[in-house]
């Protein structure tokens, strides 16, 4: 008898154990996959490397006794999909072998969760009716943060308004931090809006070998290791994962000296930055904030074809509604915004990446998908009574832009010339004064002499090499900006170039 009452014990204690992946299976799996990844290609919340797993397990049961309801981060995607709660359903053993399996599963390492805190934690909540937000369950149940490859850190803040990185070494930090857990967030700054934040400190490489970095943001950021550029996102836009970049670099095992630049513009501000060595799949984290890099669709670029520009006409992120983006054979691209009346982005490699719009149907504004973003303005470029009136291409796809003003007509051309953008601008009617760039100071302006062209070049570190604009008249300086004066009868021409 005795033995027999053993195995029918052996047979049913483990019965929750085991009841961990079938329960999850039958209550869980049709929105977190049955891998974890999140279900119908990951437009759902994922639990595999999740953080809203791996810490204080409270947390997700408190999510599954309430539900949850409001936008929620994980993994550096945003989602909105109500999740209803789970308490009538689940008993407190149920729950303990879900989150018990759910812990333990997919690469998660937390510990078991029993019966008996499950018990605890529905108490504690059981005169809720409400469903929780995101922004309320994480104030009683902060994210837990790992050790990280970062030492020795310390935050700089500078205030200021900037469309691209600034040149640091001339400005003064208006608070400086030493952030002893070895992570980094936009949280530093005791800014809201209108900042930027310069960390330095150490990575430790745990071996020899090439390490890859990924970084994205909103908005601009670049990242150094012992002076040299490994990864950078410039222009600006929001943090979703398609304007994230992947930088590599080689290393030596042992501390090197890190520097992180980033940019705040407008809004939102983020920074997810991660590593992984060569050859392995797991990222680490050196943002507070994580992303998900495999989860990102495949790209479908928009690219010239038959040596022809090609014309985008949808949203762009970091211009205005009605932009018009023209990529160029060779990697040169620009856009157009026919409410600014000038061209407000341009930038290098590859145009424009229409995945979210042509798979998602995605109403959110698409970022340029090269680098080397400059943004030369960002306001209205002539009187408030110009109009846009169109454009027309020529015979090699190249294009015209029209501007009405009075009784008179601005024509902007562009083509791709040797080595950069041309831009020839003719007026009709009275002289104009028409803006060129808005932020001066960053820029480096030489007036011209001679036959030698004035030249305004780009100060921002995100740039690899440099950006020059050249023109044969010269730009006047007024209240931080830089303007052109046209006359009837006599075009100007200005020239876009890289120096990579």
């Amino acid at each position: 008898m005795p033995a027999r009452l053993a195995l029918l014990l052996a047979l049913a204690s483990p019965l929750a154990a085991q009841d961990g992946k079938q329960l999850f299976t039958t209550y869980c799996s049709v929105c977190h996959g049955p891998d974890g990844k999140g279900a119908t290609g990951g437009a759902f919340p994922p639990l595999a490397g999740s953080p809203w797993v791996a810490g204080d397990a409270a947390l997700p049961i408190k999510l599954v006794l309430k539900g949850l309801t409001g936008p929620v981060e994980v993994l550096g995607k945003s989602y909105n999909l109500e999740m209803p709660p789970q308490g009538a359903v689940l008993d407190d053993g149920q729950l303990a072998a879900i989150f018990t399996y759910v812990r333990s599963s997919w690469g998660n390492q937390a510990p078991e969760v029993t019966a008996d805190f499950v018990k605890t934690v529905r108490a504690s909540v059981a005169d809720r009716s409400a469903l929780w937000t995101a922004p309320e369950i994480l104030k009683l149940h902060p994210l837990p943060l790992g050790k990280t490859a970062l030492s020795n850190v310390i935050s700089q803040t500078y205030a200021g308004e900037w469309s691209t990185l600034p040149d640091f070494s001339k400005l003064t930090a208006t608070n400086v931090e030493e952030e002893h857990n070895g992570v980094i967030s936009e949280k530093d700054s005791p800014l809201e809006d209108d900042f930027a934040i310069v960390w330095k400190g150490d990575f430790t490489a745990p071996a020899n070998g090439v390490f890859e970095f990924y970084l994205d943001v909103d908005d601009a950021a670049v990242v150094s290791i012992g002076g040299k550029n490994v990864v950078a996102v410039g222009g600006s836009g929001p943090l979703n994962g398609s304007r994230a970049r992947q930088g590599r670099i080689k290393l030596s095992a042992g501390a090197h000296p890190i520097r992180i630049e980033y940019l705040e513009i407008k809004g939102g501000q983020a920074i997810v930055l991660g590593w992984r060595r060569k050859g392995t799949k797991e990222w680490k984290w050196l943002s507070e904030r994580t992303a998900n890099p495999e989860a990102r669709l495949k790209p479908i670029l928009v690219e010239p074809e038959n040596g022809r520009p090609v014309i985008y006409r949808n949203f762009i992120t970091g211009t205005t509604p009605r932009a018009i983006g023209v990529g160029f054979p060779g990697g040169l691209n620009f856009a157009y915004s026919a409410d600014h009346l000038a061209p407000e982005l341009l930038w290098t490699g590859e145009f424009i990446d229409g995945a979210k719009k042509w798979i998602e149907r995605g109403t959110d504004n698409s970022p340029p998908a090269g680098e080397n973003v400059v943004r030369p303005t960002q306001d209205r470029a002539l009187p408030e009574e110009a109009r846009f009136k169109g454009y027309k291409l020529d015979s090699g796809g190249n294009p015209t832009f029209f501007v009405k003003l009075g009784g008179g007509m601005l024509s902007e051309s562009w083509k791709h010339g040797s080595g950069g953008l041309v831009r020839t601008l003719d007026v009709t009617g009275d002289a104009i004064e028409m803006l060129i760039v808005q932020n001066a100071a960053g820029f480096e302006y030489t007036a011209g002499s001679g036959s030698s062209p004035c030249r305004l070049q780009a100060r921002d570190s995100a740039i690899k090499g440099s950006f020059l604009m050249t023109s044969q008249q010269e730009l006047e300086l007024r209240d931080g900006k830089r303007y052109l004066k046209l006359e009837p009868g006599k075009p100007v021409t200005l020239t876009y170039q890289w120096k990579l």
